[in-house]
């Protein structure tokens, strides 16, 4: 159909007003869905071999169909279709114009069309999804439902709407069906692939399968740290356990041995035990917490069992699964070896609370090292004033 003065003038009209009002936010339903559906509506129309006034009309109201969406996006087609009439009243246009236009756009809330009319309008506003571009149209309806919802839409998710619309999707008129059934079948066999691929690939994803052999290996390295570190610092505290219960040992032998404090009192030594004395006192100090550093303790945190379904506590702790019952324990790891999302996030508390245990043990066992050290630096500094001095 060749373009009308009044569709050209509604062409440019249109451009106008979504240009200078309508939100930029709509990036699906703008200008160009407008010309999109105006353009395909016109074919149709043509190929049924409509009226030109019909035409018109379809044409027209393929035009104002979604300019509503500037006042409201509850009750756009109500906003488009007065819209509409206010263009036409001012344009003075056929009366019979003036009232067809209206109420084909008002026919879009309809799920099912009543007439051919209608039945092309519905069809082209509908078009995209049996078109090539289906899937850029796609990826531009989610921007904005995303950013009017408030909501972000997964891959997967939107590809589940999509294949839904898609399913519902009917042709009403032979002439879009002629044209548009075949592409939108292929769209619908492609989206359901890569849905399908894409619900594989999350299913991977959870169970562990795509994070490789890397993201075992840092836990699997980081551990072994842990342990190594355990073991180095049991070591450290078995040797300053072993040298200050050896010094200790010594002092209690030799004051048993007749090195009392009565002898060195009526020797006029007295002064001497000053030094023994400080260097016992760090002895037994420094052995005490070397023992607290490697003392064995089964630790953990409080938590109930609604914690445990939430998954806000890791039970692969030792301290924490002994808290719990033997079947419960068994019921925890079945859920894990499905969802190796919340295993590695379980391994990750874990090796969190190994480092915690590890940094009260470290820090008990430097406390040691500082008091065995200061002491006997004190002692020795004590034992020259005493001989030098006094």
């Amino acid at each position: 159909m060749s373009e009308t003065n009044l569709i050209q003038r509604a062409d440019a009209h249109v451009y106008d007003l979504l240009l200078k009002e309508l939100d930029h936010s709509f990036v699906f339903h703008n200008y160009d869905h407008a010309q999109e559906v105006a353009e395909v509506v016109g074919e149709l129309a043509a190929a049924a071999e409509l009226p030109a006034s019909s035409q018109e009309a379809l044409v027209l109201a393929a035009w104002f169909h979604d300019t509503g969406y500037i006042v409201s996006r509850t009750d756009h087609f109500a906003a488009s279709a007065r819209l509409a009439g206010e263009f036409l009243e001012r344009e003075k246009a056929d009366p019979k114009l003036r009232e067809q236009v209206p109420k084909l756009i008002e026919s879009l809330k309809a799920q099912q069309p009543e007439g051919e009319l209608s039945a092309l309008l519905h069809d082209a506003n509908v078009s995209y999804l049996g078109r090539k571009r289906f899937e850029r149209r796609s990826n531009l309806l989610r921007l904005e439902e995303e950013h009017h919802r408030g909501k972000t839409f997964t891959l997967i998710e939107w590809q589940e709407r999509m294949l839904e619309r898609l399913v519902r999707t009917r042709y009403h008129s032979q002439e879009a069906h002629e044209e548009f059934s075949k592409r939108l079948n292929k769209n619908l066999a492609s989206l359901k692939e890569d849905l399908r691929k894409g619900q594989r690939a999350a299913i991977r994803k959870k169970t562990g399968k795509d994070f490789g052999r890397g993201v075992d290996t840092i836990y699997r390295v980081t551990l072994r740290n842990h342990m190594n570190l355990s073991s180095i610092a049991d070591g450290k505290a078995n040797m300053i356990i072993s040298i200050n219960t050896l010094v200790l040992s010594i002092l209690i032998t030799a004051a048993s041995a007749g090195f009392s404090m009565t002898d060195i009192g009526q020797s006029g030594n007295l002064k001497f035990a000053i030094p023994i004395i400080v260097l016992m006192v760090t002895s037994l100090t420094a052995i005490i917490f070397g023992v607290l550093s490697a003392m064995p303790k089964v630790s953990g945190q409080e938590f109930s069992l609604e914690d445990v379904r939430e998954h806000k506590v890791s039970i692969l702790y030792f301290g924490n699964f002994l808290k719990i019952g033997k079947g419960e324990f068994v019921d925890y790891l079945r859920e894990l070896k499905e969802d190796q999302e919340i295993l590695y996030d379980d391994l990750s508390r874990d090796l969190y609370n190994l480092g915690a245990v590890l940094r009260k043990k470290y820090r008990l066992l430097s406390i040691a090292y500082r008091v065995f050290v200061g002491g006997l630096a004190l002692s020795v500094l004590t034992f020259l004033v005493t001989f030098f001095v006094l």
